[in-house]
C-alpha cells in the first residue's frame, strides 16, 4: 500500500495503481463472500475515518466486498460552504460538475466499471451522466427526501420547487433510488418515481466495527459526575436550534433543581455562544464512539428535518441512555417510550426526563439495554449488505426470513 497528498491508496484487483492517484480499494478479509463480477465507481470518495455517518461507512462495507473505486471531489467544501458568496459557489458548481463528470468517465473506463454508486442528489448529477456514457447501471443514495427537508427547514418556495425537480429528474433517470425511511420512499412516490426503483436501507452502524474497537467495561463507572452528550454537525440549522435548547433551557433548569452534572458538546460547527457554566465544549471529535460510551446520558433535542438521526442510532449501538423528542421516531418508529428511550412530546417533558435518567441510572440502563437489543435486531449494516448486493449487481434483492422485492423497505423482521 502507497500513500498520495495524505490519502491511503491501495491496488486494484488486477495489482495496477491508477496513475493519477484515485484512490482504489479492493475487498479485505472481513467477510468470506466476496465479488468480482461488481465492479463500483463510488462518487464521491469519502474521507475515511472512525465515523457512523452513512456515506463513508457505506464505502468501508463495500470494498470489503466488491473492487471499488473512489471519484473525488475535492471542491465540495467550498462548493457548500453557505458562509460563502452565492453568486460565485453558483459558477464554480456548474464547472464543478463538468470537471467531476470528464475525470470520472475516464478512470471508471479504466477501472472496468460495472455500476455508478452516488451519494447526494449532487453528486448523482454528474454520476447518472458517467453511468450513461459507460451504459452501466446508476444507483443513488439518498439520505432523505430534498423537498422534505428544505419544507422542513422553512425554505422558499422556488428553493423547494428547484430541489424537487432536481430530485424527481434524477430519481426517474437513475436505475434503483436507496433511500433511509418509509416517509422518504413514499415521498419520492408522491413526485412520480416507480415504486419498484425506491429502495429504503436504513442507516446503520457496524456492531462488527463498533465492538471491536471498544473499551467500555461490562459495567458503566456511576461515581463520577454524571455527564450529558449531545454531538452532531452544528452547521444543520436543526442541530443548532437544539443546542440553543440545551444551553438556554435545559443547563438552567437542571443547575435551578440542584442536578451536578457536565454537558459535553461535541462536533463541528459549534456556534460562538456564551454558553452556560454546566456546558462544556469538546468540539470534533475523532473517535465520537469514545465520548458516547463515557456519556452517562445522551440527548436529542432535535425537533424537525428529515430522514434517520444517526446520533441515535449510535448512542442506542454504545448502549447509553438516550432522552430525545418525539421527532427522533418518526425515523425510527420501533423506538417506545420508556422501553428504549425516554421520549418527550413537549419541551417540559425533555426538561422532566433528563432530570429523571440522571436520578435514576439503574432503571435508564435497562432502557440502554432494550435498545442495543433493537440495534441489533433492525440496524446493523451486516442485516442489510445481501440487498444492497442484489441492487447493485442488478438482481432481484433478497431479505432474510423471505424473498424481497424491489421498491419494499428492507427492515429485519426478528
Amino acid at each position: 500500500m502507497t500513500t498520495e497528498g495524505g490519502r491511503s491508496i491501495s491496488p486494484d484487483a488486477e495489482g495496477a495503481l491508477p496513475a493519477d492517484g484515485t484512490s482504489v480499494a479492493v475487498p479485505r478479509q472481513r467477510s468470506a463472500r466476496r465479488s468480482t463480477d461488481v465492479r463500483i465507481l463510488f462518487v464521491p470518495l469519502p474521507d475515511e475515518g472512525r465515523t457512523s455517518e452513512r456515506t463513508p461507512t457505506l464505502y468501508r462495507l463495500m470494498r470489503e466486498r466488491f473492487p471499488v473505486l473512489g471519484l473525488p471531489s475535492p471542491r465540495d467544501r467550498l462548493l457548500y460552504d453557505p458562509s460563502r458568496a452565492r453568486l460565485p459557489r453558483f459558477l464554480l458548481y456548474l464547472v464543478d460538475k463538468v470537471l467531476l463528470f470528464l475525470h470520472g468517465v475516464v478512470i471508471a473506463h479504466r477501472f472496468r466499471t460495472t455500476v455508478v454508486f452516488c451519494e447526494t442528489a449532487h453528486h448523482a448529477i454528474a454520476g447518472l451522466a458517467i453511468a450513461r456514457v459507460l451504459g452501466v447501471p446508476c444507483v443513488w443514495d439518498s439520505h432523505g427526501n430534498g423537498k422534505l427537508l428544505y419544507e422542513a427547514l422553512g425554505k422558499d418556495r422556488l428553493s423547494v420547487r428547484f430541489v424537487e425537480t432536481l430530485e424527481r429528474f434524477l430519481g426517474k433517470r437513475v436505475n434503483h433510488l436507496i433511500t433511509v425511511t418509509d416517509v422518504d420512499a413514499d415521498a419520492y412516490t408522491s413526485m412520480g418515481l416507480p415504486r419498484e426503483k425506491v429502495h429504503v436501507i436504513p442507516s446503520c452502524v457496524s456492531l462488527q466495527e463498533l465492538d471491536g474497537g471498544a473499551r467500555r467495561p461490562t459495567e458503566p463507572d456511576l461515581t463520577g459526575t454524571p455527564s450529558l452528550l449531545l454531538f452532531g454537525s452544528f452547521r444543520y440549522e436543526p442541530n443548532r436550534e437544539a443546542l440553543e435548547f440545551v444551553n438556554d433551557r435545559l443547563a438552567p433548569h437542571l443547575e435551578r433543581l440542584g442536578v451536578r452534572c457536565e454537558i459535553r458538546i461535541a462536533g463541528r460547527g459549534i456556534p460562538d455562544l456564551r454558553f452556560h457554566r454546566l456546558v462544556r465544549i469538546l468540539g470534533f471529535v475523532p473517535d465520537i464512539y469514545s465520548c458516547i460510551r463515557e456519556a452517562t446520558v445522551c440527548i436529542v433535542p432535535v425537533r424537525r428535518g428529515i430522514g434517520l438521526l444517526m446520533k441515535v442510532v449510535d448512542s442506542m449501538a454504545a448502549g447509553t441512555p438516550l432522552v430525545v423528542f418525539e421527532f427522533s421516531t418518526l425515523g425510527i418508529p420501533e423506538i417506545r417510550h420508556g422501553v428504549h428511550a425516554y421520549v418527550a412530546a413537549t419541551d417540559e417533558e425533555f426538561l422532566e426526563y433528563v432530570a429523571e435518567a440522571l436520578a435514576h441510572p439503574e432503571a435508564t440502563r435497562a432502557m440502554a439495554r432494550h435498545a442495543r437489543h433493537l440495534v441489533e435486531a433492525k440496524f446493523d449494516w451486516d442485516l442489510y449488505m445481501d440487498p444492497l448486493e442484489a441492487i447493485l449487481g442488478g438482481s432481484k434483492p433478497v431479505v432474510a426470513g423471505g424473498e424481497g422485492r424491489a421498491g419494499r423497505s428492507y427492515h429485519i423482521e426478528r
